[in-house]
């Protein structure tokens, strides 16, 4: 079936309800491409009946329409029972139609000044046709002196598009002060036909100047030397605007005195419309290290006529810094503290910054001049743009215990040029033991009195009968008026003094956690205790334990003292 923007396909269904009540059916395209269009006549059925219903395909307006054939589904669709759908398949016939593409050039007119190449664009138009074209380009001119390129040569031009090449040509220029027009026209062809378009080429060549002195100039005019003070420029002779042949005597100046010039010829020939090179190598001294300098100079061509062209320049002079001075030193850590009498350190000799590489010596010493440093490795070569890392380690005695000494450690690092400096500290402390041993001296006297105690606890003057017998008989007799016999009241003092003694020791022990008062307090009561008891009781056997371990606790609790 063929569909045609001017002529739509007409055809028809006939459609027949087998359903028992009225219905209504919709006739649609299962899947519609956007450039076609489906509407139908009056489908309402009675009951078992049959119906011819006129279906028309229309191509939707302003929408091209490709030329093709396709498979077109078409769905008849029930109103009452929507799920109730009978397909059907139409095939449909898009003929080609359209004119020739339509040609045209931007800009219609190309100028050209002083010049012989040009470009302009070529513009196929294919949006009136409904098909793809191939069209192949070609150019011609009636003097046939023009040269064409294109790009592309060959144009696929869609169906309801545009396309467009460029176009490179090259023509004659006239003579000196002369213009000239010429046509070229271009055409595209396909196996229907040829379009075309004319483009003008305008030409003009401007009239020839005068004479013109001849210039001179450097190349480079500006050098920049670093590290150097010697390079080469060429002298540019330009005699392009001339008409004969020129000779030339060529000299250098120096307004400082400074630049030294050593030209390859001094004396040339420069032929008319041409250019002359002469080359020179300048020598002069270099600037201090780290520092800039500019210094002018000129070269002068003096003709045979006595005509003078001057071409100025400058050398821009530079020396790198010595790389000890861009170079930095640091020390890690900069605090360093340790209970020992060496410390390590790490020294980075640091020369990224710097142009050339940096050897140097590492040294050092401390504030007071005591402490031994030594480096490992003690001579490093940096290259530029990067860091070297040496080990040192300081010694010095520790200090007293209980001490804290802190010192700063200047490291240098020395080049054949100069040196840098860092510094860092070094602390060193010492724990003070007196404590720890004041505490093992307390509880060593503790040690010795008790085993006095022991022994004068198991003798028999100090059995708990008798010492309770004498009690009560002191009470008694004390109750009664009487005085107290003395060998009771002797063995009740001794049983009360060894009682104390072993108070007195708890005391010391207690006096641990002061500042040892308590102790030397506990100490002194204990020897008077165990004398007390040696008095009472005429027993001696314990009394060298109290009294030696007395006197060795009083030794820790005066340790002890803050």
């Amino acid at each position: 079936m063929i569909v045609s923007p001017e002529a739509p396909a007409i055809f028809e269904v006939s459609i027949k309800n087998d359903s028992t009540i009225v219905d209504a059916y919709v006739i649609h395209l299962a899947d519609p491409p956007p450039w076609l269009t489906l509407v139908h006549s009056e489908s309402n059925l009675l009951p078992a009946t049959v119906r011819t219903v006129v279906v028309t395909l229309a191509v939707r307006p302003g929408v091209t329409a490709i030329a093709q054939r396709v498979t077109m589904p078409i769905l008849i669709r029930s109103s009452t029972d929507p799920t109730q759908v009978t397909p059907l398949e139409i095939e449909v016939v898009v003929p080609r139609a359209g004119p020739q593409a339509l040609a045209s050039a931007h800009p219609q007119v190309v100028r050209l000044a002083d010049v012989a190449e040009g470009t302009f664009t070529v513009q196929l138009d294919n949006r009136a046709a409904n098909f793809d074209r191939r069209y192949v380009l070609s150019a011609s001119d009636p003097e046939d002196v023009v040269r064409v390129g294109f790009i592309p040569s060959t144009i696929d031009l869609p169906a309801g598009g545009t396309a467009e090449a460029t176009v490179r040509f090259s023509a004659p220029a006239p003579p000196p002060g002369k213009d000239i027009s010429r046509q070229l026209t271009i055409t595209a062809t396909d196996p229907e036909g040829a379009v075309s378009v004319a483009v003008t080429v305008a030409q003009s060549t401007a009239a020839p100047p005068d004479s013109l002195p001849v210039r001179v100039r450097l190349e480079p005019a500006a050098p920049a030397l670093v590290d150097t003070g010697t390079t080469a420029v060429n002298v540019v002779l330009d005699n392009r605007g001339g008409r004969a042949l020129v000779k030339f005597n060529l000299s250098g100046r120096d307004p400082g005195g400074k630049v030294r010039f050593q030209f390859d010829h001094t004396r040339v020939a420069v032929q008319a419309g041409t250019l002359g090179y002469v080359r020179v190598v300048l020598e002069t001294s270099l600037p201090a290290r780290g520092a800039t300098e500019s210094r002018a100079f000129s070269v002068t061509a003096v003709s045979d006529d006595g005509q003078e062209a001057e071409a100025t320049g400058t050398l821009e002079l530079s020396s790198r810094p010595d790389p000890i001075t861009s170079a930095a030193l640091h020390v890690h850590p900069e605090h360093l503290a340790t209970k020992g009498r060496k410390g390590e350190f790490t020294v980075d000799v640091d020369n990224r910054r710097g142009a050339e590489p940096l050897h140097v010596r590492l040294s050092g010493a401390d504030e007071y001049g005591t402490a031994r440093l030594a480096f490992q490795p003690d001579v490093l070569l940096v290259p530029p743009g990067q860091a070297a890392r040496a080990g040192m380690v300081i010694e010095h005695a520790r200090p007293a215990g209980g001490e804290t000494a802190s010192r700063r450690v200047q490291v240098r690092a020395t080049s054949a040029t100069g040196s840098i400096e860092a510094e860092a500290s070094f602390t060193q402390h010492a724990e003070n033991n007196r404590r720890l041993w004041a505490v093992v001296t307390v509880l060593l006297g503790v040690c010795v009195i008790l085993p006095g105690i022991i022994l004068w606890a198991m003798a028999p003057e100090f059995d708990s009968s008798t010492i309770e017998s004498a009690v009560r008989q002191v009470a008694d007799e004390a109750n009664a008026g009487q005085m107290p016999n003395s060998d009771a009241v002797m063995t009740t003092a001794a049983g009360a003094l060894l009682a104390l003694l072993v108070l007195s020791t708890a005391l010391m022990l207690l006096g641990l956690t002061g500042g040892g008062r308590l102790v030397r307090t506990g100490a002194i009561v204990a020897a008077a205790c165990g004398v007390g008891v040696l008095v009472a009781s005429s027993v001696p056997i314990g009394l060298p334990f109290v009294v030696v371990g007395s006197v060795v606790a009083f030794a820790g609790g005066v340790m002890l003292r803050r």
